[in-house]
């Protein structure tokens, strides 16, 4: 039986360069999945292996070791088995930087001299990074990994088109996991549990106060 291998990334709030990512899937012949703040999630490769019943090993993407990556995929795993109720052997690897190759890899730099930094520092002066964007409303959504899984992807989205005047920001977790997925509003503060959006223009985000 053949077997599906995915990377794993953990992109931070601010996001991931996803297309060296799947640049880099490409180049191994494998798939990716990103655990938190964007998609494919794990649950969505785990599903589509199980439909096709093919076995699967994650490889976490983090140089150097993040054990917060390889912890959360293992808790992705298991709530992706509970809430399908599917049979299919997924493993993980050790971290990249394990293999004995890596440092060779490290050490092949140290003998390169590298190319001159001759980046402007303007860029940390720039008047653009100096105005507060014009908005109506600040709307935080969690994209934590639970919220993630929970459909916090197309909330985001949803609340993206509900709300056009509004500053819609993705955040790490939020804390209130079991709420998931949930965002909050401000001005007021007002905090959004269970909220659900479905795909389409012209679809409503459902959710609950807290």
């Amino acid at each position: 039986m053949s077997r599906r291998h995915v990377l794993v990334a953990r992109p931070t709030p601010s996001g991931v360069d996803l297309t060296a990512v799947a640049a880099l899937a490409r180049a191994c012949g494998i798939g990716y999945a990103l655990l938190d703040q964007g998609e494919p999630t794990i649950h969505d490769v785990l599903d589509e292996a199980a439909a096709a019943a093919v076995p699967v090993t994650l490889i976490p993407l983090a140089v150097p070791r993040d054990r917060y990556l390889e912890t959360w995929i293992a808790r992705a795993v298991a709530n992706w088995r509970e809430t399908r109720s599917r049979d299919l052997e997924v493993r993980i690897t050790e971290s990249i930087d394990k293999a004995a190759e890596f440092a060779d890899i490290v050490r092949a730099r140290m003998r390169e001299e590298g190319t001159a930094v001759t980046a402007s520092p303007r860029a940390f002066r720039s008047p653009a990074w100096s105005e507060i964007p014009e908005h109506t409303a600040h709307i935080l959504v969690c994209r934590g990994p639970r919220c993630t899984v929970y459909g916090a992807g197309e909330l985001h989205r949803g609340l993206t088109r509900e709300h056009p005047d509004a500053l819609v920001t993705p955040t790490g977790c939020l804390t209130p996991c079991n709420l998931g997925p949930l965002y909050i509003t401000y001005p007021g503060g007002q905090w959004h549990s269970h909220a659900v959006a479905h795909p389409g223009a012209d679809a409503e985000v459902c959710d609950r106060a807290v």
